[in-house]
């Protein structure tokens, strides 16, 4: 009990030393075993509102966020009495070394030092937190929109675009959340990569979000099949300055994936979504992001069991039932790569039908590999499904073995 107080008193130390040096970037704890339900994690970061500093716990529920702002000494003594009673792994990002405390067998703590997963960070002074609550795109001024078609030439929107500038704001927004969520916040140099840009509306949207809006250094790539659009694309992004912007002409499946930051897809039909996650896998991404459209390949593969054969005989249910079963596999096997999985509503299915979105943002906690795999193949079995195509990208040799998780071609 004397090693475990003493080295909780270590880390708290240097938790403390990080943030009187403005090296602190943000702290995790993580592997919740208390009472409360749904809690799984608590984020904590450094923030400036008008009566001075303050620790910012944001406690992060199944389906909601929580903020709760205390002192930094405050904080400091509530996170030291939550670590080793509800909370049995903590992880400390600083810009020199990220720090790890974890409670391993017969409650033995442990104590690690990794190399800064933040190196870059320039966070070393508290984030600004009175601010407005949304960063968007704005219609006026903006003359890629207006080439695009979503404004006039005086800066008014379009109106049968509306919904579509709807969307642009919509991803912008959840992009935003994201990138605090998985830490891309305080890196100032990023690389995008959107799978299937298309006409390019959310690629320039996120480039003119992340470069003017957020003043990040960002070099965004948008990979598309057809040749007319790439050159579209490209002649805008040169005549409105967007340097960093950049279209090439190609498929999802062959492009040759390289380090990137945040992977997108938004609307890539059928398995070239699966194609696109396997590449955000591949670059080891830190975030990404998918809007699926069409279901065919699993559609095909349905032949469910007696249970559920009854219920899938009308067309419409099977077609419904076969999206929920190919995003919902889609989402396990990106835990199963490593990522924390989440599935949400994209827009209003008002505005859009394509409305669901997937998100894999990178983890570093441990997997449990023989867990995944069983509901992966428990589905299977259910829908007498033979395979998902995104399973036979990330292992094409052989399916559901236990160490499947090590074929992963990272």
């Amino acid at each position: 009990m004397t090693t475990n107080t003493n080295t909780q008193e270590q880390f708290i130390s240097i938790l403390t030393a990080s943030i009187e040096s403005q090296e602190f970037v943000r702290l995790t704890l993580g592997k919740y075993r208390g009472k409360e339900e749904f809690l799984n994690k608590i984020v904590v970061k450094l923030i400036k509102i008008k009566s001075g500093i303050r620790l910012s716990l944001t406690y992060c529920y199944k389906t909601k966020e929580i903020g709760k702002n205390y002192s930094t000494q405050e904080g400091i003594d509530l996170i030291n009495t939550l670590i080793g009673k509800d909370f049995m792994s903590s992880r400390l990002f600083t810009i020199k070394q990220d720090v790890q405390l974890e409670y391993g067998n017969h409650q033995k703590l442990k104590l690690s030092f990794i190399k800064p997963t933040f190196p870059n960070s320039t966070t070393t002074i508290p984030q600004e937190h009175d601010r407005k609550k949304k960063r968007l795109i704005e219609a006026e001024n903006n003359p890629y929109l207006t080439a695009l078609g979503i404004t006039n030439k005086q800066g008014n929107i379009v109106k049968t675009m509306e919904d579509k500038f709807r969307q642009i704001n919509k991803f912008i927004e959840i992009v935003d959340g994201l990138l605090e969520s998985s830490g891309l916040a305080v890196i100032n140099q990023l690389s995008v990569v959107d799978m299937g840009s298309g006409k390019g509306y959310l690629t320039f949207a996120m480039y003119d979000f992340l470069n003017n809006i957020l003043n990040k250094q960002v070099s965004v790539t948008g990979i598309e099949s057809r040749t007319d659009l790439v050159d579209f694309c490209n002649s805008l992004a040169e005549s409105v300055n967007f340097g960093n912007l950049h279209f090439e002409q190609g498929n999802i499946k062959s492009y040759s994936a390289e380090k990137t930051d945040v992977t997108i897809a938004l609307h890539a039909c059928d398995t070239a979504t699966d194609d696109a996650i396997y590449q955000g896998i591949k670059s080891d991404s830190s975030l990404i992001i998918l809007a699926p459209c069409c279901h065919k390949q699993v559609r095909k593969e349905i032949h469910p069991s007696t249970s559920v054969k009854d219920l899938l005989k009308f067309g419409i249910l099977l077609e419904r039932q076969s999206e929920i079963v190919t995003d919902g596999l889609r989402a396990l096997l990106l835990e199963l790569s490593g990522y924390e999985a989440k599935v949400f509503e994209f827009i209003s299915s008002e505005h859009t039908s394509k409305n669901i979105m997937i998100v894999g943002i990178k983890t570093n906690r441990n997997i449990d590999k023989d867990r995944i795999l069983s509901q992966i193949q428990e589905i299977k079995s259910l829908y007498g499904i033979k395979f998902h195509y995104l399973e036979t990208l990330l292992f094409p040799n052989q399916l559901f073995s236990p160490d499947l998780a090590d074929l992963i071609k990272a």
